[in-house]
Parts: structure tokens; C-alpha cells; sequence
């Protein structure tokens, strides 16, 4: 009975002393200097706040009668952070004072095991300055030390479980909702699917209609633009021939006997070179080889520009080009104009000569190049006639060209439904034989729609619309290009148009190709004739 009276006087002795301000009670910073003063080092003040709530029941202050078992509780974190700092200093291999935010969580649920608060460590984690950044053991030391609390366990786990349940509930009215919503979705889609299933068909059939008068437009338009084209070429040819005309005859008088003049020219400069030749080996006076070298040069000019006059006669584009090198490299006066007109004709005969090898190679973009040249040049008078070849060819390669565009733009979909046919009509088997006959396949291979629609199937390199653009008409063979063109002829491109706006287009590419081709064989014949 002493023992217990004298423990009781001796809290209530520390408990005056540390109670300066006679309030009859401690705060956390008295009870954290009573503590330090007791064991040294004490514990930090958030740990003597968790204390207080355990040990009091008021929480932010101790009674006397409250101060043994807050003693005792502090001694019991005391004791703790020592090994849990030890701990820690384990896990901090780095020695940085702190670990990392998973170590962490790790740490905390070793120690509180099966009563480990996975809501209270989220919160934990939500109220940190920096999520994520390293945990010092000071943040944790207060949760370390903590017991967990049964019924704090068991309320969290009815809120969660309640929480599940609202959850659930909201869930499974979100997907009634969902599914209200999304059968409405469904019936207004088929509604507007209709709706627009209706005005694609009807855009669809305008559309065709446009395009079907665009073209005929441009066609016309085109149509009219060759017609005025042709006629002025004809007028040009009518002029080129008057100019022709009138040129000879101002050649024959201009240069009636100039190859005599020249062959004079020549022969008098060979002579006073003989003299001069002479002079020098003789030893004449200077006064006379000057004289002699004066009317050498005089000789030589004379020569040069009758030379110059020849080459304008005869036309000839090399002596022509070399006439008027030397000219100019004598750096004479061209009082007679021959000069100017000497590179005229030089300049027409190289694009003249530019325009034929442009027709030879039948390049889209080398022929309008060379074409283009005639006209900057002033030349469409003198070469009316090549003006004209080459203008129609032009028209024919240009057509080739769209008519390639028209396959490039060709959509899938057309060429689908080409495919698409189980029985097709006899216009599209015939136009689509006619095709594959151009593209090197026998006509055998075409017979049956089958395979020709496993022809039109095929992809990559072996696909229809790559293989119709690279199609060359120079590489296709005759016997075959007039089989197909009997298979066409048989329709007229309306006719094919009103079945199959994809086969169209295939009909007007055969039927470019196998014109291009005729037209290459009549040239070729026709050069063969000259030859022989």
C-alpha cells in the first residue's frame, strides 16, 4: 500500500513540476519535455499528439490521473523507433536517409501485417508534398508505431464493402442506361443509315450525271479548241508556203552564182598567199609584203562571206554552223545581213530537227517542250507543215494521257463491280476480253468470266489499272490489237456506258491503244516506203 501511495506522490511531484503554468494539465510540447527528460532523446511530437489520443481522453491534453499510462505509451514508441529506425536503416542501402515510396509501403505492411490499411496508406500518399519522390523515416516513424485498431479495420471494410455495393448499383443502372441509349442509337443509326443510304444513291445518280456532262463538255470544249488550233495551222501552212515561195525566189536572185563568187574568192586568196609566200623567200621590200598581207585578209573576208552565202542557200545546218563560227571569229561587219539570217536558219533547222525527234520518241513532255520552242521563237510560219504533224500527234498523246488519268482515278469500287458479275452482260466480257488481248493474254485465257475475273482480281505489280497505265502501244502486237478492235466495234462507247460506267473506261483505253497503234504501223510503213 506505501509502495502504490509513494509511486502516486511521485507523479504527481513530476507532474507539478513539469506543469509551470498551473493549468492542471500537460500539452504535447510539456509531455515531450517530460518524456526527453526521462529517456534521452525522447520522441518527436507528432509521436507524443498519437500518444496523447491513445492514452487520453481528451487527446490534446494529459490529466494527472493520465500520466502513467501516457508515460508508458511514449516508453512504448520510444522503444520501437529504435528498431524501426535500425530497419530502416537496413532498407536504405544507399544511405540517403530515405527509401523508396514502394519500399515504403512494404516496410509499414510488414510491420502491421494482416491489420495492414490500404485506404489509410493512400491517403498517406495523397497528402504528401510530392507523390512519388522518396520517403524519409520521419513521415513513416508515426504509422510505424501506430496499433492497429480491430473495429477502425472492420468499419473500413463495411465502407469499402458499402462502397462496392453503390458502386455495383450505379454500374448496373449505367448499363441499363447504356443499353437504353444505345438501342436508341441503334434505331435513330438505321433511321439515318436509310436516310443517307437514300441521298448517297440519289448524290450518287447526279453525281454520274454531272460527270457524264462535264466530260461531254470538255470533249466539246476540246473538240472546238482543235478545230480552231487546225485551222490556224492550215492558215500557217497557206503563209509558209507563200513565204516558201517568195524565199526562193529571192534566193535565186540574192545568191544566183555566189558558189562561183566563193569558188573565186578562194582561188584568188590561194594565189596572193603564193605571192606573198614568194616575197618572203625572195626577200622583198616590207612595203610590199604589207600590201600583200592587206589584200590576203581583204581575199579571206571576201571567201568568208560568200561561204556564208552559199550555206544560206544550200540550208545545211553543219556548214551553216561552221560558216558562222568562222565569220564571227574574223569578227566581221555584217553588212549584207547574211549573218542574221544565216542563224535564223540555223536556229529553225535545230528546232525543226528538235520537233521531228521529239515526234520520233512520242514523249508527252518532250513534244510540248519542242512545240513551245517553235513559238518563242517565231518559227510557226517557216514550219507550218511540222507545226501541224506535230500539234495532232500532241492532241492523240494528251488524250492517251487523260485516258491514263481516268484508269489511275479509277475507283476500287468500279472495278469491283466489273468483278462482281456472275453472269455479265456480252458488252462487258467483250470490252474486258479486249482489254486483256492488248495486255498480252490469248483470247482463250478470256472465254471463260471466271477467269477473267480473277485477271481483274489481282493486286500489286499483276493488277489491272498498274498494268493499263504501263502499257506501252509500241509493245503491242498487230494480230492481236485487231482482234480487239473487231470485239469493240461491235458497241459503241454509249451503249457501254449505259451497263457499265467501269467498262467505259476500259473501252475508251482500248480503243486510244489500238489508235495509237495503227497510227505507229503507218508511220513506220510509210518511212520504210521513203526508204526504198
Amino acid at each position: 500500500m506505501g509502495g502504490l501511495l509513494d509511486e502516486r506522490v511521485v507523479l504527481e511531484t513530476i507532474f507539478n513540476n513539469y506543469d509551470t503554468d498551473g493549468k492542471g494539465n500537460l500539452s504535447p510540447i510539456q509531455m515531450q519535455i517530460l518524456h526527453g527528460d526521462l529517456r534521452m532523446g525522447g520522441i518527436s511530437l507528432p509521436q507524443v499528439m498519437e500518444s496523447m489520443k491513445y492514452a487520453c481522453i481528451h487527446g490534446s491534453y494529459c490529466e494527472p490521473s493520465e500520466l502513467y499510462n501516457l508515460l508508458q505509451e511514449m516508453d512504448r514508441r520510444f522503444f520501437l523507433i529504435q528498431d524501426f529506425r535500425w530497419e530502416f536503416s537496413m532498407i536504405d542501402v544507399n544511405h540517403k536517409d530515405t527509401i523508396s515510396q514502394d519500399e515504403a509501403q512494404w516496410f509499414v505492411q510488414t510491420v502491421h501485417g494482416r491489420h495492414f490499411s490500404k485506404k489509410k496508406w493512400d491517403e498517406f500518399v495523397k497528402c504528401r508534398p510530392v507523390p512519388g519522390s522518396p520517403v524519409a523515416f520521419a513521415e513513416i516513424e508515426v504509422m510505424l508505431c501506430n496499433i492497429p485498431n480491430r473495429l477502425d479495420l472492420q468499419s473500413e471494410k463495411m465502407e469499402e464493402e458499402k462502397e462496392r455495393e453503390d458502386l455495383m448499383r450505379r454500374e448496373r443502372l449505367a448499363e441499363e442506361e447504356v443499353a437504353r441509349l444505345k438501342k436508341k442509337r441503334d434505331e435513330e443509326r438505321r433511321r439515318q443509315d436509310e436516310e443517307q443510304k437514300r441521298n448517297e444513291e440519289l448524290r450518287r445518280k447526279r453525281q454520274l450525271e454531272d460527270e457524264e456532262r462535264r466530260k461531254q463538255e470538255e470533249e466539246e470544249r476540246r473538240r472546238r479548241e482543235e478545230e480552231e488550233e487546225s485551222e490556224r495551222l492550215r492558215e500557217l501552212e497557206k503563209k509558209q508556203r507563200e513565204e516558201e515561195e517568195r524565199r526562193k525566189k529571192e534566193e535565186e536572185e540574192l545568191y544566183k552564182d555566189v558558189e562561183k563568187l566563193a569558188k573565186d574568192a578562194e582561188e584568188k586568196e590561194k594565189k596572193t598567199k603564193e605571192e606573198l609566200d614568194k616575197l618572203k623567200n625572195k626577200g622583198g621590200s616590207e612595203e610590199e609584203a604589207k600590201r600583200l598581207r592587206k589584200r590576203l585578209q581583204d581575199e579571206r573576208h571576201r571567201k568568208l562571206r560568200y561561204n556564208l552565202k552559199v550555206a544560206i542557200k544550200s540550208r545545211d545546218r553543219y556548214q551553216l554552223d561552221y560558216n558562222i563560227t568562222e565569220f564571227k571569229k574574223e569578227k566581221l561587219e555584217d553588212t549584207d545581213m547574211d549573218l542574221v539570217k544565216a542563224e535564223k536558219i540555223l536556229k529553225e533547222l535545230l528546232v525543226r530537227d528538235d520537233l521531228k525527234r521529239a515526234m520520233t520518241k512520242r514523249e508527252l513532255e518532250e513534244l510540248e517542250k519542242a512545240i513551245n520552242a517553235i513559238k518563242k521563237h517565231g518559227l510557226e510560219v517557216p514550219l507550218a507543215k511540222e507545226l501541224g504533224e506535230a500539234s495532232k500527234l500532241l492532241t492523240r498523246l494528251k488524250r492517251l494521257e487523260r485516258i491514263r488519268h481516268e484508269i489511275l482515278e479509277l475507283k476500287q469500287a468500279t472495278v469491283a463491280e466489273i468483278r462482281s458479275y456472275q453472269n455479265p452482260p456480252a458488252v462487258v466480257h467483250k470490252v474486258m476480253t479486249a482489254t486483256f488481248l492488248l495486255l498480252g493474254h490469248q483470247e482463250k485465257e478470256t472465254k471463260i468470266w471466271k477467269s477473267v475475273q480473277a485477271l481483274v482480281g489481282k493486286t500489286g505489280k499483276e493488277s489491272l489499272k498498274r498494268r493499263c497505265i504501263e502499257c506501252k502501244p509500241e509493245k503491242i502486237p498487230v494480230a492481236p490489237a485487231k482482234r480487239a478492235k473487231a470485239l469493240l466495234e461491235e458497241f459503241d462507247l454509249e451503249e457501254v456506258r449505259d451497263v457499265s460506267a467501269g467498262a467505259a473506261t476500259f473501252y475508251v483505253w482500248a480503243s486510244a491503244m489500238i489508235e495509237e497503234l495503227e497510227d505507229l504501223t503507218a508511220q513506220k510503213e510509210e518511212a520504210k516506203a521513203k526508204a526504198s
